[in-house]
């Protein structure tokens, strides 16, 4: 074979592979950019995959007054330990994903990541030196509401929760969360651990004085504010009991439970 001839289909072999190549990566970029469309036109994001809780290293524990004891002391502590590996979750899920995920967009739409991130952090790791549970009805709002209280936050020692007689009968624990009824028909606080988020976001030190607030209860309002009010959203007590609860039954049940919302 000629020099000059080989050299010919040598090219024209090279070239042939190159475009090959060319409208290869041209079909998956085109491919990428209308999955990305289609997201964006059906407003849908991942649904993605369960991930493996990486628990606290060292999770700080409030103070549990004297009056807390016997079953009632097994019972608060059996409480805190669920608290823990619920937000250790949450907060694995957030790293795996931030905010990519249904489940976080749900609940925070395009909320801050870092101030979730921080918020859940901070259940567990600030110093809870001062915080105090007890369990003696010391302002007589356990008795004076014996169906309805199962705890208290107090006006006048801020640092203090009370725990009522109720809280033992009324709240489960969080390994039954999808046993009672879905997310729409059993509210998060149903479960002691998630209810123990509740009781931690009214002590200052844990709300940042205030930074964290009560600003609504309700689970549509609550989706709502998600999707039109994010900076407020990420700011509300019942969103991330919503979010604590909707990430914990995806990772226990296949699916979760959330019902229909």
């Amino acid at each position: 074979m000629k020099p000059t001839a080989y050299r010919a289909r040598h090219g024209i072999a090279l070239s042939a592979t190159f475009i090959v190549v060319a409208i290869l990566v041209i079909s998956m970029v085109f491919g990428i950019l209308a999955d990305r469309k289609f997201n964006e036109k059906s407003g849908q994001t991942p649904n993605n995959p369960t991930v493996a809780a990486t628990a606290w290293d060292d999770p700080v524990l409030p103070e549990l007054y004297k009056t807390c004891n016997g079953t009632h002391l097994e019972t608060l502590k059996s409480a805190f330990e669920e608290t823990w590996n619920v937000t250790s979750f949450a907060r694995s899920r957030l790293l795996a994903y931030g905010t990519n995920d249904r489940i976080y967009q749900r609940w925070f739409g395009d909320g801050s990541l870092y101030t979730v991130l921080g918020t859940i952090e901070a259940l567990a790791e600030v110093p809870k030196k001062d915080v105090l549970f007890r369990c003696d009805d010391v302002d007589g709002l356990c008795a004076a509401n014996p169906s309805y209280y199962a705890g208290h936050h107090r006006l006048n020692a801020t640092q203090e929760t009370v725990i009522c007689d109720y809280f033992y009968t009324a709240k489960k624990p969080v390994s039954e969360i999808c046993s009672n009824g879905t997310l729409a028909e059993v509210a998060p606080s149903k479960y002691m651990g998630i209810d123990m988020v509740h009781r931690y976001f009214h002590v200052p030190t844990v709300n940042l004085d205030g930074y964290i607030g009560e600003h609504t209860e309700e689970v549509d309002e609550i989706l709502s504010m998600a999707s039109k009010n994010s900076s407020f959203a990420v700011r509300n007590v019942d969103s991330y009991l919503y979010y604590l609860a909707d990430v914990y039954s995806s990772a226990i049940v296949p699916g979760g439970c959330l019902g229909d919302l």
